[in-house]
């Protein structure tokens, strides 16, 4: 992968019960199912290569502190979150050593500066990786380079490394590096062992080999791969095959064996490949270039073909116009090799450009990928570090493509069991509502779907995550519809089931302060309504009046020399034609020149002086109306409406012609029929 760059340049539900605040409900979804297709959450695969050989990507350099490694991978893990991505491609086993604790192979030159020496403090920053990335909602694929025994640039040669272990395995090329010998039985007993040892001991979702096979030629300065004696054994044993044909059988056996033992252990665990992007120049007619199959002896139109893979990641990193080496065109040859169906995720790369044309480049490729893999749509990013310090390329990336979250697509070969639907309960919290659900254990996501009006949304949560919040409003929307799905490890999706909100907020315009061109307010005292209380404005005022112009004077008093209120006194008004206004934040506590402390009231004023004037019929109906939408959505009992006067003796208002209904009951009536 590094070389090609170079070449190619939660809150439990029983507490959330018993808040004082909170009123619980609990639901049974036994409502009409919809047709998912109306709500069905993205499928894409988003993902980033996180390199640490030469450390690239990860850690920055060797010799960190475990907290420091730490910190960086928090880091970067949060940014692929933030950004929308659901899968990190990290490198585990860069030259033939681990980033994790091994047995069989000495730990990584990489981490420490030293090849066989374990962090300080301890810890498996691989068990670290997956444990986060998961918490993060993020697949982990582990990364590793099945031949490269040992790097230039991976420090000296240790009594620890496999070059001094395996000596019968390794060969060493002219520029520096070891190599295993593919052809060699050991060879492939080694690296099956290696990627068997790591399926088995960490919850991981996939593994994964780039483009390194028989290595490039100007790694041996141009010289054929020194296996002269392993060939010479083959034919001296009967082989028949050319060279050439033996280096790839021998390549192929042990792709085709791991793929099956993979599976044999783990089958949800995917097998990922992403080879050299071009299989032979001349595939299609246009292509030219670098032959793969020629020179690194690795037939992956084969493995494609034979479906050895779950999914397969050329490495597809040349612009959409270049001929010879065309994005588009190489992408459509792939695909029509892809006769088993798996998925096809190219990699993509523009380098470090982060001009303009270079995003749009980027973004191109993604929605050429959509356009031509609608089934399972998706691509890998080399690397993670060029999303990370491109600010102009993620910010494209979470302003268009990827502004939405997306499942993984599913791996319908794997795994057809679909999980069970979630069992949903619900907690009113203030104007919000509270979704809850049991844990299911075959589930790895779970996908909240809400509807206001009539357009549905979603959001993707964690296995570990057992509620969500959604408001009761949204763009003037009430909340009509919610439903939550389990997804499993291999993709699939429990039964959609739509459940009709149980707090149905009455139907109320309200005018925003904008409509009455409301200065800015002040900091004041945070509250949360736990009763609704009237006054009235008490200046004369009827319907022939300027409203806005009326309610903006009261705020300029109100927070004038002679108060220096934080904002306009009330959180509702109501004008004589029933034109309902909003006024201050509900969660902060209201300012009025009276006896008691209206921390905790929600206070809502009628315009007018109702001790001498009559109530208009459109103003009492509309107050009637608030009454109840508030009740519901901040989750407050109707009965503890009350009045001005019902708490400072002293004072008429809200006026005795407002304060009758308040008195004989009528106000409680008709808002306990509109709440039925």
């Amino acid at each position: 992968m590094y070389r090609y760059v170079l070449f190619a340049i939660v809150i439990a539900i029983t507490g959330l019960a018993a808040c004082s605040s909170s009123r619980k409900t609990n639901i049974q979804p036994v409502t009409t199912v919809n047709n998912p297709a109306h709500a069905s959450a993205a499928r894409e695969f988003r993902a980033a290569w996180v390199a640490t050989v030469a450390n690239i990507d990860w850690p920055s350099q060797k010799g960190l502190s475990t907290a420091e490694q730490q910190k960086e991978a928090i880091a970067l893990l949060d940014f692929l979150q933030a950004k929308n991505f659901n899968a990190v491609v990290f490198q585990v086993r860069p030259q033939a050593d681990a980033l994790y604790q091994s047995s069989l192979e000495p730990w990584s030159y990489y981490l420490t500066g030293v090849q066989g020496k374990a962090p300080e403090p301890f810890y498996d920053p691989l068990q670290f990786w997956v444990e986060a990335a998961h918490k993060r909602g993020l697949e982990l694929h582990v990364w590793l380079n099945p031949y490269r025994a040992h790097h230039t640039v991976g420090g000296p040669v240790t009594e620890t490394s496999i070059v001094k272990r395996k000596p019968e395995l390794v060969v060493p090329l002219k520029d520096g590096y070891w190599w295993f010998d593919p052809s060699l039985k050991g060879t492939r007993d080694h690296a099956t062992a290696v990627v068997m040892d790591i399926v088995k001991r960490y919850d991981i979702d996939g593994v994964h080999f780039d483009d390194y096979f028989y290595p490039y030629p100007e790694y041996n300065k141009g010289a054929d791969f020194p296996d002269s004696a392993s060939y010479a054994a083959y034919v001296g044993s009967g082989g028949k095959l050319t060279r050439g044909d033996w280096r790839r059988e021998s390549v192929n056996v042990f792709i085709e064996n791991l793929y099956k033992e993979i599976k044999k252990e783990k089958q949800h665990v995917k097998f990922g490949l992403s080879p050299f992007g071009i299989w032979r120049p001349g595939y299609p007619e246009s292509i030219g270039g670098f032959d793969q199959y020629s020179v690194l002896y690795a037939d992956a139109k084969l493995w494609l073909n034979k479906g050895w893979i779950d999914y397969f990641a050329p490495q597809l990193y040349w612009p959409i116009n270049r001929i010879s080496t065309s994005f588009p065109v190489l992408l459509g040859w792939w695909k029509g090799e892809n006769t088993m169906q798996r998925h096809l995720w190219p990699g993509i790369s523009v380098g470090s450009d982060t001009s303009a044309k270079n995003v749009t480049e980027v973004l191109s490729q993604i929605m050429i990928s959509r356009g031509m893999l609608p089934e399972s749509s998706g691509v890998i990013h080399w690397n993670l570090s060029s999303v990370v310090k491109n600010p102009n390329l993620a910010k494209a990336l979470t302003d268009g493509p990827y502004k939405k979250q997306a499942l993984v697509p599913a791996s319908a070969w794997l795994d057809t069991k679909v999980p069970s639907t979630p069992a949903v309960q619900t907690v009113q919290k203030n104007d919000s509502l509270q979704l809850g659900w049991t844990p299911m254990q075959d589930a790895f996501h779970y996908v909240v779907y809400y509807r206001y009006g009539t357009n549905w949304n979603y959001r993707i949560v964690n296995r570990d995550d057992r509620s969500v919040t959604i408001p009761l409003t949204e763009a003037k929307n009430n909340l009509q519809q919610f439903a939550v799905t389990a997804v499993s490890r291999s993709g699939n999706e429990s039964e959609f089931k739509a459940i009709q909100n149980p707090v149905v907020l009455p139907d109320v315009s309200i005018v925003p302060r904008s409509g009455w061109n409301a200065n800015a307010p002040k900091p004041f005292k945070q509250q949360v309504p736990v009763k609704i209380t009237i006054h009235h404005e008490g200046t004369k005022f009827d319907s022939t009046g300027d409203a806005p112009k009326h309610i903006k004077n009261v705020q300029v008093w109100g927070m004038g020399p002679d108060r220096n209120w934080a904002d306009i006194p009330y959180h509702f008004l109501i004008a004589p034609n029933g034109t309902i206004y909003e006024g201050r934040n509900v969660y902060t506590t209201g300012e009025t020149a009276t006896e008691y402390d209206p921390t905790g009231h929600l206070l809502i004023t009628c315009l007018g002086n109702l001790e001498e004037q009559q109530v208009p019929a459109a103003q009492l109906e509309a107050l009637v109306k608030l009454v109840a939408y508030v009740a519901k959505k901040y989750n407050i009992p109707y009965e503890t409406i009350a009045s001005h006067k019902d708490y400072a003796a002293a004072t008429d208002c809200p006026g005795k012609n407002l304060y009758q209904y308040l008195q004989n009951g009528y106000i409680k009536k008709k808002v306990k029929e509109l709440l039925k």
